[in-house]
């Protein structure tokens, strides 16, 4: 099959039926693929791997942000506690 769709081979995903599949540059600009003969689910992802890296540090830096936030809202009440005694 011959998609109308640009062939950019870096971070896209092709799938048949949820199943990892190849794609190949067809006419010179475009995407196809050998699909098996019957009924079938073909979808391209863009999953490129510098989006999870960026999504995993940004996970990561949340996570740090709101740790921060929360100990120094204890230093705070810890502090307030100490000089009333």
């Amino acid at each position: 099959a011959v998609f109308s769709e640009i062939y950019y081979p870096k971070g896209w995903n092709a799938y048949i039926d949820g199943k990892l599949a190849s794609y190949c540059r067809t006419n010179y600009t475009l995407r196809g693929m050998f699909i098996p003969a019957g009924k079938h689910i073909i979808d391209f992802r863009f999953e490129p791997s510098s989006y999870k890296i960026g999504n995993q540090i940004s996970y990561m830096a949340s996570i740090l942000l709101w740790g921060t936030m929360v100990g120094a809202v204890l230093m705070v009440i810890l502090n307030r506690y100490k000089r009333k005694k």
